[in-house]
């Protein structure tokens, strides 16, 4: 099993909170398009402008933290590839073992 290491735990974290930040984003845009619908107008398409360079920038973070963690895990697998390709194993079986009993 993959230990968790301060940098593991440090993209986790930064995860949850991009997702949380995308979560909030999309319930702001929700409300925005329900206030656009109902009153139509100038400010409400610049509210709706200012989200979608938020949801843009947030997006653009999403890819690089996920490229992030994409190298660290080729760096783990580069530097232990005995544990990792159990690890892989163990996660396979026990996939194929939840997938078979429905």
């Amino acid at each position: 099993m993959p230990r968790s290491t301060p940098a593991n735990r440090s993209v986790e974290a930064d995860f949850r909170a991009l997702h949380n930040q995308v979560a909030e984003l999309g319930d702001q845009l929700g409300a925005l398009l329900s206030k656009a619908k109902q009153e139509g107008g100038a400010a409400a398409e610049a509210e709706l402008g200012l989200l979608q360079e938020k949801l843009n920038t947030l997006l653009a973070d999403a890819k690089d933290k996920g490229q992030e963690a994409w190298n660290k895990v080729e760096d783990t697998v580069r530097e232990r590839p005995g544990t990792s390709l159990v690890t892989a194993f163990a996660a396979g079986a026990i996939l194929a073992g939840l997938l078979l009993r429905r």
